[in-house]
């Protein structure tokens, strides 16, 4: 029997170069055959590219296709494993999931136990694939980490399969810095690439349905959906008024599934209904009754009952291949269905910090689980937890419930952005007055790490990192940022400048012996982040300073004075202020609540520290150094616990940064600010347009601005959305709209004011270059709000004056 085929057209084509080879295929048109795409052992070397185009017949869309392969990186030991491959088809990345979490992964989980951290994945969240170094394609199969599918990848890709010409490609996106630590030339050699056409039908195509970006908006609209509860043993039933039933199961337990040693520990629960705030309060108090410390798992699972969600948002991000994700600065589960919303949120700092965002598609439940948490002998600990049902599918109303319960409303004195010395001190008064100006910068801060240009000029390399800031390398460099600092007030009066600190980062050349007992230590004793040899000829290794050992003790002692003292700043900025968790313990500062705990056995097998938490008594003796004395704080990075949530001052995020997506969503549950995206600031031809670009596109992610360094004023020509974002005292967030007590911010047109509030005002329009075409005052109508049409791909800012 003839089967019919069509042409395809097989290209190899590595980065700037021509066709190869190209010969004649085609794709099987009937079920249960496959067609070879390369010979056995073909090699994809660094940062190649190769590709085949190929047809498809008018019926694959009710066929199952899937990419088979077999791949490991050419290595003679099996020293691990890296995420250094990207495949696309059709120009679409080839996931996890598809857009509607369905699985592309088919043979193998895509989770794997590790050790340190306790576990990895297989596909990593922006778009590549993990690989295991191997010298051939046996070892591999024998070892316990990968499971019997190391080398072999399953890809269903039905959904993309178009009739008529298709293109299939592989990236490798691994790079020199890898491969020099990894000592190889990080070849990647592939078996078994094929296309085989399987009975359908496979993953669906298309994307789940999601409101329009530009849709109007009207301020005070209802947030909260009312509901019932009750709770029955360790379940929680929730029914909401638009007919939803959730139930919500807390797993609770010592040692493994089954355990039936002696109960050495007590629970008491409170569950607080608040249905007219849209918020179920659980509070659940931990003791140990024991002299030994235990362990104690836990999870709280959220499942939906007949919904079904296509979307999940966990803590901001909604990308459809995450399984689970550790989020301390957002910790909420978020599930949109049939218009309505329900989310599941931790609160206090443990559960924050330890907590994995989980989501099984196949059971449609999900919540958040901790898998380090136990009491010290005779400990006792509270933790705090909700559950949240909304009036829309839209993130945003969780979002503003959290932010009002929590009580994150404060104001915002900007703008803000960074400062370099020199490039200070060598900028003309006039035009350096006039860009201060323009762009209202109030806040200012000295970048980091401490690079000193002129010991570069004199030939000595450098990086200031910790303690050694004060000494007296740094001697000269701290007298400029001083003259720095008093040309900045002379010019701007009323500016604060803050001063460069980073507490997690040492540098120097003794820093293995002097700070022996503040590294950052893994369960094998080894420096977690220890680099012997930098660019700059001298070690750089990763703290955790607490109130007890040399780096908690050297940075209380000399960097508060040195900063507001000697240099006579006006506050600190701390960069990296927080250290999420992620599994990454520090074995040599353990904290009274976290372990590492056996995965199969339950047992403790020995106490760690979750950063954040182990050095919390010494981050608040830092703060109170400064806010005591009246000085300001700025920090890179929005709290991870709930006692600095409780402490407010700015702390912003940074963005577009290629290895940490996701990072804008980060602020929503604190202050919402984004730094200038690093994918902008880096273009090598950057322009007024690209930072219009992304002023405006971090407003749609619902982000104020911070700018970036003096080097780039000179691009600026004029005022923009970020000159008039300042002062605001943030009381509401959503797509493209920033409601604020002192002024509200938006991309989109609709309603906009303060109802139950009077007032007056202006209104600022904006065009597309965000330059200001219109200026007028503006009273209420009746509902507390004024109609606010917008120039095209324009913006507005409603000011309140009264």
């Amino acid at each position: 029997m003839m089967t019919r085929r069509l042409c395809l057209l097989l290209m190899l084509v590595p980065p700037g170069c021509g066709l190869l080879h190209a010969q004649t295929l085609s794709l099987p048109a009937q079920t249960g055959q496959a067609l070879s795409l390369a010979p056995d052992d073909w090699r994809l070397e660094l940062q190649q590219v190769r590709s085949w185009q190929f047809g498809a017949p008018a019926q694959a869309g009710r066929r199952q296709v899937v990419v088979n392969f077999r791949v490991r990186i050419d290595n003679p030991s099996t020293i691990g494993s890296t995420n250094m491959l990207q495949v696309e088809l059709n120009g679409q990345t080839v996931g996890l999931k598809t857009a509607r979490r369905q699985m592309r992964l088919l043979n193998k989980p895509n989770r794997f136990a590790w050790s340190d951290p306790p576990f990895l994945t297989w596909y990593i969240p922006g778009g590549q694939w993990r690989l295991a170094y191997a010298p051939d394609f046996e070892v591999l199969t024998r070892t316990t980490y990968y499971g019997p599918e190391a080398y072999r990848f399953t890809l269903d890709v039905s959904d993309l399969i178009r009739p008529g010409g298709n293109a299939l490609t592989f990236t490798h996106t691994g790079n020199k810095d890898i491969a020099r630590n990894a000592r190889s030339d990080l070849a990647l050699v592939f078996r078994d690439l094929e296309l085989q056409v399987r009975e359908g039908p496979g993953v669906l195509p298309g994307e789940p349905p999601r409101p329009p970006r530009s849709r109007p908006f009207v301020c005070g609209q209802t947030r909260s959906r009312p509901f019932q509860a009750k709770a029955r043993q360790s379940e929680l039933i929730v029914q909401d008024t638009a007919g939803h039933q959730y139930t919500v199961t807390s797993y609770l337990g010592e040692g493994p599934p089954g355990y039936e040693g002696p109960c050495r520990w007590r629970h008491r629960r409170e569950v607080r209904p608040e249905p007219d705030r849209g918020r179920l309060l659980v509070t659940d108090h931990f003791s140990n009754t024991s002299d030994q410390a235990i362990p104690l798992r836990l999870r709280h699972e959220l499942r939906l009952g007949r919904s079904r969600c296509e979307r999940v948002n966990f803590g901001g991000r909604e990308d459809p291949s995450l399984e689970e994700l550790n989020r301390p600065e957002c910790p909420y589960l978020f599930l949109p269905h049939d218009g309505v919303g329900v989310g599941l949120v931790a609160y206090d700092d443990v559960l924050r910090m330890h907590g994995t965002l989980y989501f099984d598609d196949d059971r449609q439940a999900g919540g958040v689980r901790d898998d380090w948490f136990g009491l010290p002998p005779h400990g006792e600990y509270t933790m705090t937890w909700a559950v949240y049902c909304t009036a829309t599918d839209n993130v945003f109303d969780l979002v503003n419930l959290v932010r009002r319960d929590w009580g994150v409303a404060f104001r915002l004195d900007g703008g803000y952005n960074f400062f370099e010395p020199d490039a200070i001190l060598a900028y003309d008064d006039v035009k350096l007055k006039q860009h201060l100006d323009m762009l209202n910068i109030s806040v200012t801060m000295s970048q980091g790490g401490w690079y000193d240009r002129k010991l570069v000029e004199a030939g000595q390399k450098n990086v200031g990192h910790g303690p050694i800031v004060a000494g007296p390398i740094y001697a000269d460099y701290r007298q400029r940022l001083k003259a720095a600092c008093e040309k900045l007030r002379r010019l701007r009066p009323g500016i604060k400048c803050l001063i460069y600190y980073d507490c997690w980062l040492v540098s120097g050349a003794d820093i293995a012996t002097q700070y022996a007992d503040s590294l950052y230590t893994r369960a094998d004793g080894k420096p977690r982040n220890y680099q012997p040899r930098t660019e700059f000829g001298f070690p750089i290794a990763n703290v955790v300073p607490t109130l007890a050992n040399t780096m908690g003790r050297e940075t209380l002692q000399k960097i508060p004075g040195m900063i507001l003292d000697e240099i006579g700043a006006d506050g600190l900025y701390w960069d990296e202020i927080a250290h999420s968790f992620q599994g990454n313990a520090d074995y040599a500062h353990p904290d009274p609540y976290t372990y590492l705990i056996d995965a199969k056995t339950g047992a403790i097998l020995r106490p760690a520290g979750a950063p954040d938490l182990a050095a919390q008594p010494f981050k608040l003796a830092m703060m109170r150094a400064f806010l005591d004395r009246g000085a300001a704080i700025v920090g890179n990075s929005p709290p991870t616990n709930m006692t600095e949530q409780q402490i407010h001052f700015p702390r912003f995020t940074e963005t577009d940064i290629p290895h940490h997506p996701g990072l804008a969503s980060k602020t929503w549950l604190y202050a919402p600010i984004s730094y200038a995206g690093w994918s902008t600031y880096h273009l090598p031809n950057v322009t007024e347009a690209d930072f219009l670009a992304d002023i405006r596109e971090k407003l749609w992610n619902a982000n104020l601005y911070l700018y970036s360094a003096p080097m780039f004023y000179h691009l600026f020509t004029h005022e923009n959305l970020a000159t008039y974002e300042y002062p605001i005292t943030v009381i509401g967030l959503d797509e493209g709209v920033i409601v604020g007590q002192e002024r509200i911010i938006t991309l989109r047109p609709g309603r906009f004011g303060w109802p139950g509030r009077s007032w007056t005002g202006e209104l600022l329009l904006f065009d597309r270059g965000q330059r200001m075409v219109a200026r007028k005052p503006v009273t209420p109508g009746r509902d507390g709000c004024v109609a606010v049409e917008l120039p095209p791909d324009g913006a507005a800012i409603v000011v309140c004056k009264r």
